[in-house]
Parts: C-alpha cells; sequence; structure tokens
C-alpha cells in the first residue's frame, strides 16, 4: 500500500507539471507526461495511465472552445480518418511490446520537439486543405493507436496551417478529446487498461486539471516562446535518450 501510494504521489505530481504545459500552449500533455512515466515505468503502463487525464482535460478543454460548431464543421475530415485508424491500430498494441512501443513514443517525441523547433515555413493552400486533413488524420490515428501521442500530427497539421492561437487550442482539444473514445475501447479489449492502474489515473487526472488551470492563468503573463523552446530542447534530449534506451 504505501508502494502504491508513493507511485500515485509521482504520478500526480507529474500530471499537475503536464497540466500546466498544457495549459500555457494548449498540447503537450501526454507527450510531458508519457516522457516522464518512462522514465520508471514500462511504456505500455504509461500510455494506459495516460488515456484517462488525457480524455478529461482535453474534454475540459474543448468544453471552453469560443465556437464548437466552427471546430467540428472545419476538422470532422481530420476527425473521421482519425477515429478509423484508431480504432484499428489501438487493438494491436498490446502485441508490440515494450520495447517497440518505447521506439514509436521516442520518434513520437522527437518528431514533437523537431517540428514545433524547426517547421515553420510550410503552408496550406485553402484548396488542399481537406487532403492534409485526411493525410495527417490517418497518420495521427495510426501513431495514436499504437502510443496514445496522436498530437504530433496534429500539431504539424495545425502549424503549417497557421491557425491563430484560440483556433489552436480549439482544434487540438476537440481532436485529442474525439480521439480517446476510440482508443479507451481498444485498449480495454487487449487488457491494457486494468483496475492496477485506476487509482494513478484518478490522481493524475485530479491534478491534470489544477495544472491546467494554473497554465491558463499563466499563459498570459509568460514569455510563451522562451517557455516553449525549453521544454522543446528537453522534450527532444528525452527522447533521444528514450531511444537509445529502447533500441
Amino acid at each position: 500500500m504505501p508502494d502504491q501510494f508513493l507511485f500515485s504521489l509521482t504520478i500526480a505530481g507529474i500530471y499537475l507539471l503536464a497540466g500546466s504545459v498544457k495549459g500555457v500552449f494548449g498540447i503537450g500533455l501526454p507527450t510531458t507526461s508519457i516522457t516522464l512515466m518512462t522514465l520508471f515505468i514500462a511504456p505500455l503502463e504509461a500510455i494506459a495511465i495516460n488515456l484517462l487525464p488525457m480524455f478529461v482535460t482535453n474534454g475540459y478543454q474543448f468544453y471552453k472552445a469560443e465556437n464548437h460548431r466552427r471546430t467540428l464543421i472545419t476538422y470532422w475530415p481530420f476527425a473521421l480518418v482519425l477515429l478509423f485508424f484508431l480504432s484499428i491500430f489501438s487493438a494491436v498494441t498490446a502485441k508490440l511490446g515494450n520495447n517497440v512501443i518505447g521506439l514509436l513514443i521516442a520518434f513520437s517525441v522527437i518528431s514533437f520537439a523537431i517540428t514545433n523547433l524547426f517547421i515553420t515555413k510550410l503552408s496550406i493552400k485553402a484548396e488542399h486543405d481537406r487532403i492534409w486533413q485526411f493525410s495527417l488524420g490517418g497518420v495521427a490515428g495510426i501513431l495514436g493507436g499504437l502510443t496514445s501521442l496522436w498530437g504530433v500530427p496534429i500539431t504539424i497539421y495545425l502549424i503549417i496551417k497557421q491557425v491563430k492561437p484560440r483556433q489552436f487550442i480549439d482544434a487540438s482539444g476537440f481532436l485529442i478529446f474525439i480521439g480517446c473514445i476510440p482508443l479507451a475501447i481498444g485498449y480495454s479489449t487487449t487488457g491494457l487498461l486494468s483496475p492496477d492502474i485506476l487509482f494513478p489515473a484518478l490522481a493524475g487526472t485530479a491534478t491534470g486539471i489544477i495544472g491546467f488551470k494554473v497554465g491558463e492563468i499563466f499563459r498570459p503573463m509568460l514569455a510563451p516562446d522562451l517557455f516553449q523552446k525549453l521544454l522543446l530542447w528537453l522534450f527532444l534530449l528525452m527522447g533521444l535518450r528514450m531511444l537509445y534506451t529502447s533500441l
């Protein structure tokens, strides 16, 4: 019991930090939490614990969106393809094993960092938007089903679409929130979601929401560009470390 309490307390601390990152930028909760959790637990256990906090925090983020109807109308192609591929690939995650999942998570974290650090000049023409949504929606569904980190392709898409910060937060909240549903079904059928992870997941959810609220408060006060760059370089280093340990 003391070990379980200490473990849940550690998870709660991780999600307090991860929620704060998400509150400031609108993204980064699963990237932060899974990257940190895999320093001391298996990747499959980390992605299982991450599901509930990710669902609740992104549901709250989408709830606070400025225009729900506009978000749904704009991003339904991405959401449709995302849901389809998440439903398929979430069912095979448990069969891949921790080493393969660790490699995929490392790839996702490194891609996330590189995307946000260096991809700034690409842009999407309006007439090609739907093609990009279908393409990156498929990539997000495959990657998300295997690692629960489908925020990487979402981030790439929204960056090259050059959306405003408010639209970025609303769209990412919607696409991550809705993707949690098929992911939960897929993980349940393969046994990844067990009673053992319930208490740590609940602890992480509670502190994730608190952290998100703190991040929202500090969002206007921080120098976000500097903070984001430091955080992304940290992600890059941690992703490279994870890649090394998984090989």
